[in-house]
């Protein structure tokens, strides 16, 4: 290609790019990036750039990937690890994004690139790398205006941490820090109130919020929160018009839908209700448009199993191991409220949706280079032990007040999907297996305010909950015939209708004898930090009003009740 026309493309494609075009941009570059010979750094750049502008993260970062040898100074490599690690970051891939951001970082150096260190920071929050946070908001705070950054850093994995008292003196110290505390600082510390029920100071901060920020429309949300906590259902609706959601960004939106909805279906509104949660669900599929879905399901769904009983068979095992307690079920079954149940018991340490099994299915393949699930039956012996070790390695990170005789209980709804591994590991381990009716289960995914992560992605739209739902149920069936479980049956009705029969099976089951403490559970409960998406339902007392929620919506759920048909049978449950 001769160089006045190389130019005069390049030129193209950047008027294109200016002019917010991508599409247009896109097919422009490619005509010179269709070969590799004709590829430079500048035109690699300029197609990653638009592919991330467009969503299409995993195209970007695999061009992010081609135009490092294309690199000539450090520079240009340390801009391209950092704008592969916020493709990353944006996809869930917190791992690498973690390794490109520190080897930016160690390129060009730490303070000249402070813009990306909340960002790692983030990363290291979700990866539950705590010490690794402290010590880059540590440094933060010495370079010129990253205090407020690292202070957020700070606060938000005290909260991951359950340290309540911590993350107040934290915000104190946030806002107290400079005579002019930006709006965000002020927006991050309520909400962080909010989220701990902390309501009262949440509302002083919001009235001089008020006053500092006038007009703003987050100030108008968190007002809305505070009515909802209060069971002001009617002012909710009042304060959440259309024309503030509209003045909201896209996450306030989100939840701004789902609290004007819940506000709607506690009048009885059931029309308006679901019109606004299916506008909550519709602005989170479109932010997983694009992205390509790793789907563990129909992964395992292709195993042959029968290596499990076969490594059992093999195996010597002493009879002093330990072995944790699994609780699985689906999302919004009650595992939440059985897990804080039996928080209360001071042998039991609850361990609420950490990534302790996910950090082993990323060391299999980072660390022993293999596939996960489907190199599962290749792992060894030793392997599996270097896993083990790892996993209690992991428990013991998180600081938790346990002893030598603590039964762990580790709660996370879809290990459902992973049992033949947890298996693989902890043989004897007992599974607490949490059942509710399929359609309020499918009913209660779809009106929640859903993360941007693999599995989630899944169950925005109500049709995919229910899709999805049948074929994770289709998968434990076919466990269920094949692998030798040890498994507890918890039926959400049951427990919030009769609390201390449902309870006291389950604590026969784990071989505890409990106190009485756990009929308070929801006091305890208000003590934590509950890190879950039934957080503010847990600190309640037993109710039951979210039983069979569903005849509400039936009108709506019609047409999707026949793929949950086989295990509404299955489960004992009704379908009228």
């Amino acid at each position: 290609m001769k160089p006045e026309m190389r130019h005069a493309i390049m030129e193209k494609a950047v008027k294109a790019l200016q002019a917010g075009k991508y599409s247009q941009a896109l097919s422009t570059i490619g005509k010179i990036n269709k070969l590799k010979s004709q590829q430079d750094y500048k035109s690699l750049e300029l197609e990653a750039f638009a592919l991330f502008q467009q969503q299409k993260l995993e195209r970007a970062i695999s061009c992010y990937q081609g135009l490092l040898a294309l690199c000539e100074n450090q520079q240009q490599r340390s801009a391209t690890y950092k704008n592969m690690a916020r493709a990353e970051k944006l996809l869930g891939l917190f791992s690498s994004a973690i390794e490109h951001f520190e080897q930016c970082l160690t390129l060009t150096g730490e303070a000249d690139n402070a813009d990306i260190a909340p960002a790692l920071g983030e990363c290291y929050l979700e990866e539950d790398r705590y010490q690794d946070l402290n010590t880059l908001a540590e440094k933060m705070k010495t370079w010129p205006g990253q205090f407020a950054p690292a202070q957020a850093l700070l606060i938000s994995s005290a909260k991951r941490q359950n340290q309540k008292t911590l993350i107040l003196s934290l915000i104190e110290e946030l806002l107290s820090h400079s005579k002019f505390v930006e709006e965000w600082q002020l927006e991050f510390s309520i909400d962080t109130l909010m989220f701990i029920r902390e309501h009262q100071q949440a509302e002083q901060l919001l009235q001089q919020a008020q006053i500092d920020f006038v007009n703003k429309a987050w100030i108008g949300f968190y007002q809305a929160e505070l009515k909802a906590r209060n069971n002001q259902h009617e002012q909710v609706i009042e304060l959440l018009s259309d024309e503030l959601i509209d003045r909201l960004d896209y996450m306030r939106q989100k939840a701004a839908f789902k609290l004007r909805a819940e506000a709607f279906d506690k009048q009885k509104n059931y029309s308006a209700a679901f019109s606004d949660f299916s506008a909550m669900a519709s602005l989170n599929h479109q932010r997983t448009q694009g992205q390509t879905r790793k789907d563990k399901v129909a992964e395992f769904q292709k195993l042959d199993l029968s290596f499990i009983q076969q490594q059992q068979d093999e195996a010597e095992f002493e009879p002093n191991q330990q072995q944790p307690v699994f609780m699985m079920g689906f999302n919004r079954s009650g595992t939440t409220l059985l897990e804080n149940i039996l928080d209360t018991q001071q042998e039991v340490v609850a361990l609420s949706e950490t990534r302790s099994i996910y950090n082993l299915t990323q060391s299999i393949t980072n660390k022993l280079n293999k596939r996960y699930p489907q190199d599962l039956a290749m792992l060894s012996a030793e392997e599996l032990q270097q896993l083990r070790e790892e996993y209690f390695s992991f428990v013991q990170s998180l600081n938790l007040e346990k002893s030598a005789n603590s039964l762990i209980v580790d709660k996370f709804p879809l290990y459902t999907i992973d049992l033949p591994f947890i298996l693989q590991l902890f043989p004897k381990a007992k599974i607490i297996f949490c059942l509710r009716h399929p359609i309020d289960t499918c009913l209660s995914n779809f009106q929640q305010n859903s993360a941007n992560n693999q599995e989630q992605a899944w169950l925005n739209q109500l049709g995919d909950c229910f899709k999805r739902y049948q074929q994770v149920f289709t998968l434990f069936k076919r466990y269920q015939a094949e692998l030798p479980l040890n498994i507890l049956f918890v039926r959400y009705e049951d427990l919030v209708e009769n609390l201390e029969q449902e309870a006291s099976k389950v604590f026969d089951f784990l071989g505890i004898t409990a106190n009485n403490s756990y009929l308070d559970f929801d006091k305890h409960a208000q003590r934590k930090v509950v890190m879950s998406a039934s957080s503010n339902q847990v600190v309640r007392p037993i109710y039951t009003e979210s039983r069979y929620k569903w005849h509400n919506y039936q009108t709506f759920l019609q047409p999707h009740i026949p793929k949950v048909a086989e295990f509404i049978e299955q489960f004992a449950y009704q379908s009228e």
